[in-house]
């Protein structure tokens, strides 16, 4: 139910479509981004984002996400769920993005391939159950993990609109993301920083994914998500960054960093 707003965070009006050439990275080899995730006034998660080169694919990067429950939601629907989006970056498109998913008991393992020559996606629900295929937009495609980066790596201008092509399983959907503003902007109780504001929402015919996002990140060349806020059929989320923005950026609890529970707990580190 988090992941959702987690990857779309992670989202005279044109839309383009179109490929676009990153000529530069606001991040690092290596990156790492943790986020608390609030639930109301409960801690309900955390989120480790992490971007790193391919080895074995020249111009393109490995986005990762690991997903874990905190509190309460840790005892009645414990998460540790890791998504995989391989990117390429010139031109910006998602090449392969795999999900494996431990969410409340259930288990799932599924993997989307697009294959752009043909215009074909190809679906692997499950290891050991048949390929599915389906039709491809036009254009390039985002997945989840790919969007949350090129948020970050696109050049916004105040008022601008983008709509991408984003594949969940084998069901190609539509977000649509505006650059509400970029001025001094003040969060909760935190002095004016110059921020990028970004509004995000699904657009299109699907019924299952509705709500909206609202995202700030620095206007530097690091271009690093702070806060977003998230609301959508199971209520409101917070999203806040704890660790890897560095002092001036990082949440404090009673003026300490938080705790990090995968720290300890995850089944495999996080490159």
């Amino acid at each position: 139910m988090l992941r959702f707003g987690i990857i779309l965070m992670l989202c005279a009006q044109a839309l383009p479509t179109r490929a676009e050439t990153v000529k530069s990275l606001p991040w690092l080899d290596g990156e790492q981004l943790v986020y608390l995730i609030q639930w109301g006034p409960l801690e309900a998660a955390e989120a480790i984002f992490s971007a790193r080169n391919d080895p074995k694919k020249d111009d393109a990067q490995r986005f990762e996400l690991f997903l874990r429950s905190r509190g309460p939601v840790e005892a009645f629907f414990p998460i540790r769920s890791r998504f995989s989006s391989l990117t390429q970056l010139r031109p910006w498109r998602s090449l392969e993005y795999t999900q494996d998913r431990s969410e409340g008991g259930n288990v799932r393992n599924r993997k989307t391939i697009p294959d752009y020559s043909v215009k074909l996606g190809r679906f692997f629900p499950a290891p050991g159950k048949p390929e599915e295929n389906f039709d491809l937009p036009e254009g390039p495609a985002e997945d989840f993990g790919s969007m949350l980066y090129h948020v970050r790596a696109h050049p916004w201008k105040a008022g601008e609109s983008l709509q991408w092509n984003v594949l969940e399983n084998k069901e190609p959907l539509f977000a649509k993301m505006t650059c509400n503003r970029i001025d001094q902007i003040e969060l909760e109780d935190e002095k004016p920083r110059r921020l990028i504001e970004i509004f995000g929402e699904p657009i299109g015919a699907s019924k299952r994914h509705q709500g909206w996002m609202k995202l700030w990140m620095t206007d530097d060349s690091r271009r690093i998500p702070v806060l977003a806020k998230l609301k959508f059929q199971y209520g409101t989320f917070d999203i806040l960054l704890i660790r890897g923005g560095g002092a001036e950026l990082d949440m404090t609890q009673d003026g300490e960093p938080y705790a990090v529970f995968s720290d300890t707990d995850r089944p495999h580190p996080v490159p």
